[in-house]
């Protein structure tokens, strides 16, 4: 940690969060580094308290936007002042759970949109120049930098899990390396055998003679001392080892990550047992790497040049498929504050908007229950809970009836795909009950038949993102997925319709939607509402 912020935590003598070091570190399981990380951020809010002379108990909205704007004013970036309110809600949430904080003022504070960072990566002429060149060296630690190269490349390991590899933890008969990743969880990551050749020259001919006479360190990588690699040191043998190969381009280890995941996601592997690989823990993370495959790319491609010759060779019906929830029905301020009272009275749990990106919005009542409780439930209690909620659900927006109408556009849409026979479909993560409450309350039967309305009937295993609600969706239809356009507004939900191998996937953006994830790149178009339709969306449907 860099003097500014220790300098920073060693000012600041708090109980509570010292407690909340110990809560992250023992019962988060989080590591140390991630736990100084938030108590430097809460740590400079406490100073800037201190400073106002205000307890951290009497914080009000005003206080919390007052040193947000202090914050722009020293020029932070977005992405900071974004973790410091991640983590002063995760502290004041601590608080109102265990220390008896009336109150979070943090809860609807909303955080500023970061920009889509894209990942840098090496192509494949790239890596194998980087590689070939290290290859070549006839220097003392030659055979080491290939190793850890080959190794970064061939698993896409972080740099904090390269360094802690002992050497018990490699299989070199089996190919396999078990790592322990963040949050101390382990998992079992794969590598091929130039990594494997690489790696066993390595123990053979190097890692003998940098180990110190009667030294017991079982690290894997070994510095020119003896010891144990630091993340800093990797860093540095990685841009070294570009320098001593000829490699132009300035390199991190973490372009060799983002290097695996884009080279397997080209090679059409499952975005799911890439999450698993990479060692995330939700797959919205892993999306960001989808951007780069040379299939979006060829979709993009096409969509934006397309062939002539296409529309007339075509033989198979198009077909549109509509999310429910935020898409048909701008419903997200009901939605959150019906779950936010039903998590609160029913479990004792604060909800923050965060948690609904990741594990309300698009997810299943059942997925949506073992999130705020951490156990299992039988179809019967996720019924009756689920049916609990949803009447909440219904009467707020029920008592609103002067915005209870479909999404702007929408009716006259619908009209003219059932005039030019273009059959359409629902999917939503709802159960019937609240189904039979949409189809009532805005007319559904209009368009829909009751067999292409597809809901958790308590047959759905796996929710969004996983693609099985709309793969019904899309056998229901009796089309091809590249023969289906998709209309979303969640991130599970985009992901779940690009695994079903939708040929397009529009976003259908609320401007009054306060937590909505930066998806553009994961989509074909983004749209307001239903009240123009662009004339690419018009061309995929073959609608003149």
């Amino acid at each position: 940690m860099d003097e500014k912020k220790d300098s920073i935590l060693k000012q600041v003598h708090d109980e509570d969060l010292e407690d909340f070091r110990k809560y992250l570190l023992l019962v988060r399981r989080y590591s140390e580094r991630t736990a100084l990380s938030y108590a430097y951020d809460i740590a400079a809010f406490l100073l800037y308290l201190q400073a106002e002379k205000k307890d951290k108990k009497d914080v009000r909205k005003e206080d919390i936007r007052t040193y947000l704007l202090s914050l722009t004013v020293e020029e932070k970036s977005k992405a900071t002042i974004k973790r410091h309110v991640a983590s002063l809600r995760h502290f004041y949430r601590y608080l109102y759970r265990y220390k008896g904080l009336e109150d979070n003022p943090f809860e609807t504070i909303a955080t500023p949109r970061r920009g889509l960072r894209l990942p840098s990566f090496l192509s494949h002429e790239e890596i194998r120049a980087l590689l070939k060149g290290t290859a070549a060296r006839k220097d003392f630690l030659a055979l080491r930098d290939l190793a850890l190269l080959e190794l970064l490349f061939a698993s896409g390991l972080r740099v904090a899990e390269v360094r802690t590899l002992q050497r018990s933890d490699l299989h070199l008969k089996e190919r396999y390396v078990r790592v322990r990743g963040k949050g101390d969880k382990e998992r079992e990551v794969p590598f091929t055998p130039k990594a494997g050749r690489a790696l066993e020259d390595y123990l053979l001919h190097l890692r003998p003679q940098l180990q110190r006479k009667g030294s017991t360190e079982e690290a894997l990588f070994l510095s020119r001392r003896g010891s144990r690699l630091t993340e800093r040191g990797i860093e540095a043998l990685v841009e070294n080892a570009a320098r001593k190969a000829s490699f132009t381009l300035r390199i991190h280890p973490h372009m060799l990550r983002h290097t695996f995941a884009t080279e397997l996601l080209n090679n059409g592997l499952d975005l799911r047992v890439l999450q698993e690989l990479m060692g995330h823990e939700s797959i919205n993370t892993t999306s960001i790497y989808t951007h780069v495959t040379y299939e979006d790319l060829r979709k993009t491609y096409e969509n934006c040049f397309p062939d002539p010759m296409r529309k007339e060779e075509r033989k198979m019906q198009k077909a549109v498929i509509f999310d429910f929830n935020g898409t048909m029905f701008f419903d997200e301020d009901k939605h959150i504050l019906s779950w936010k009272r039903f998590a609160k009275d029913k479990f004792g749990v604060l909800l923050g908007d965060e948690d609904f990106v990741d594990h309300v919005h698009g997810h299943s009542n059942d997925s949506i229950l073992r999130f705020l409780t951490g156990r299992s439930f039988s179809p019967s209690e996720v019924l009756a809970l689920a049916k609990e909620k949803e009447e909440s659900y219904q009467r707020l927006c029920e008592e609103d009836r002067e915005n209870l109408h479909l999404v702007p556009g929408l009716e006259a849409f619908l009209d003219r795909l059932r005039k030019e026979h273009v059959p359409v479909a629902i999917c939503t993560a709802s159960m019937k009950p609240n189904v039979d409450w949409y189809r009532k309350t805005f007319h559904l039967d209009r368009w829909f038949t009751e067999d292409r309305i597809i809901y958790d009937d308590g047959t759905l295993t796996k929710g969004k993102p996983d693609p099985m609600i709309y793969e019904r969706a899309i056998q229901a239809l009796k089309v091809k997925g590249e023969d289906c356009l998709v209309f979303e507004d969640a991130l599970s939900g985009i992901l779940s319709a690009k695994a079903a191998k939708a040929g397009m996937v529009v976003e259908i953006d609320d401007p009054r939607r306060r937590d909505k994830p930066p998806v553009e790149s994961l989509v074909d178009l983004v749209l307001p509402d239903f009240r123009r339709i662009p004339e690419r969306i018009l061309e995929f449907l073959e609608i003149e």
